[in-house]
C-alpha cells in the first residue's frame, strides 16, 4: 500500500547547501547588493534604455517591453543552494539596472509556472524542465509559450544518498520498501527522482513502492537522514556539499548508482539531462567504486514581455560577473563562460535581449 507523509517542522532549518563545501550562507540580496543596486526603481525608463514608456500597474511599458517596478528572482527553498543563487542574481540584476531585486522562494518544476502565470518575472530552471514546460510536455499539460531563456549557468548532478553501514540499501532496486524522501513536490529533483524510480520498476505514487515518502526540503531530509529517521535521500546536490561532507564523518553516508541500462529511458523522460560518472574517491574516501547517475544543468529563465534592455544588462552583468557565483556551484561546475546556452533546446527561444548579448559576444552568429 503507498505511503505519502508530509512532513511539516515547526521551525526552518536553515543549513546551509553551498556547492563550495564552505558551509558559509549568502545573505539576501538586499543586504549584498552596493548603494548603486540599492537605489530603487523610480526611473524605470532608464534601465530600459528607452525613452518613450507608459505607466501599467506599477511598472512601465516601452516600446522594448515591460520594465516592472520591482524584480523576484524565483529559486528554491530557503536553506537551499538555489535559493543562495537566486539572491546573488537578485543582487547582480539589482546594481545592473538599478531596478529593485530580490530572491524569492520557489521550485524548478513550478517556476515555469510561476512566469507563465505573469507571478514572476525571472525563475531558476533546469533547461531540459524548460523547455518540456514550454512545449507543454512531461508534467505541463499545456504549452508555457510565455517563457524564454536567458543564460545556462552550471551543472549539477543527482544523487541518491544513503547510511554508510546500512547493508539493506546498495542500489536503487533496494528502495521499493524504504523510508525515502525525494525532497518536495514541485521541485525538479522531485520529478527526476521519481522518473529514476520508475526507471528501476519502482512507481511511488503505484503499488510497486511500498515504504514512506516524506515530502521535505533540502536541510529537513539531510537532518532525517543523520539521525537515522529515513533510509535514503534524493537531491541535485553539490558532491562538496558542507552538509554532505560533514555527513560523510558522522554518522558516515555512500552514494548509490544508478543501473547504467535505464539511463537512456530517464533522458527520454526528462530533457535536457545528461549521463555522468562520479569516479571513486571523488565524494570522500570511502568511495570504493564509480558512481553512475544524471545531471541537471541550471539555467535563468524569465517571461517574453520583458523589456529587451532590461534582460539585456542583466545577462551581460551575469556573463562579466560569473566569477562571484562560483561560491556557490564551483567553477568546475559552471557553464557561464563556455557555453552559455549549455542544455538549452534548439527549439526553446531565448529573450532578445539575450540573444542580443550573444550575438555580441560571438555565442550566436
Amino acid at each position: 500500500m503507498k505511503k505519502i507523509m508530509a512532513v511539516l517542522l515547526a521551525s526552518a532549518l536553515t543549513v546551509s547547501l553551498t556547492a563550495c563545501g564552505s558551509g558559509s550562507s549568502s545573505a539576501p540580496a538586499e543586504t549584498t547588493t552596493t548603494a548603486a543596486a540599492e537605489t530603487k526603481a523610480a526611473d524605470t525608463s532608464a534601465a530600459s534604455g528607452t525613452a518613450d514608456s507608459t505607466e501599467t500597474g506599477g511598472a512601465q511599458e516601452s516600446a522594448q517591453g515591460l520594465v516592472p517596478e520591482y524584480l523576484e528572482f524565483f529559486s528554491g527553498s530557503q536553506g537551499g543552494s538555489w535559493y543562495q543563487v537566486g539572491a546573488q542574481l537578485a543582487a547582480i540584476a539589482q546594481e545592473a539596472t538599478g531596478v529593485t531585486s530580490k530572491v524569492a522562494a520557489g521550485g524548478g518544476s513550478a517556476n515555469p509556472d510561476t512566469l507563465q502565470n505573469g507571478e514572476g518575472y525571472f525563475g531558476l530552471v533546469y533547461s531540459g524542465v524548460g523547455y518540456q514546460a514550454y512545449k507543454g510536455e512531461g508534467e505541463y499539460t499545456e504549452p508555457h509559450d510565455s517563457l524564454r531563456a536567458v543564460i545556462s549557468m552550471y551543472s549539477m548532478p543527482f544523487l541518491i544518498v544513503a547510511l554508510q553501514n546500512d547493508d539493506a540499501v546498495n542500489s536503487v532496486y533496494d528502495l521499493a520498501d524504504k523510508d525515502l524522501s525525494l525532497g518536495k513536490a514541485g521541485q525538479t529533483g522531485y520529478t527526476i527522482a521519481q522518473e529514476v524510480l520508475k526507471a528501476h520498476g519502482i512507481d511511488i505514487e503505484g503499488d510497486t513502492f511500498t515504504g514512506i515518502n516524506s515530502l521535505l526540503g533540502d536541510s529537513e531530509r539531510m537532518d532525517m537522514l543523520r539521525d537515522r529517521q529515513l533510509d535514503a535521500i534524493t537531491g541535485l546536490l553539490p558532491l562538496d556539499n558542507s552538509t554532505l561532507q560533514s555527513m560523510s564523518m558522522t554518522p558516515g553516508i555512500k552514494l548509490i548508482s544508478m543501473d547504467e541500462n535505464v539511463i537512456g529511458e530517464i533522458q527520454k523522460n526528462v530533457p535536457g539531462l545528461e549521463k555522468i560518472t562520479i569516479a571513486p574517491k571523488s565524494f570522500d574516501e570511502s568511495q570504493e567504486e564509480e558512481i553512475v547517475t544524471v545531471a541537471a544543468i541550471t539555467s535563468l529563465y524569465c517571461r517574453e514581455d520583458l523589456d529587451e534592455e532590461l534582460v539585456y544588462k542583466i545577462t551581460k552583468s551575469i556573463y562579466e560577473n560569473a566569477q562571484s557565483m562560483y561560491q556557490f556551484f564551483g567553477e568546475e561546475n559552471s557553464v557561464i563562460l563556455d557555453n552559455p546556452m549549455a542544455g538549452i533546446d534548439e527549439g526553446m527561444p531565448l529573450h532578445p535581449g539575450a540573444e542580443r548579448f550573444y550575438r555580441e559576444i560571438g555565442v550566436i552568429k
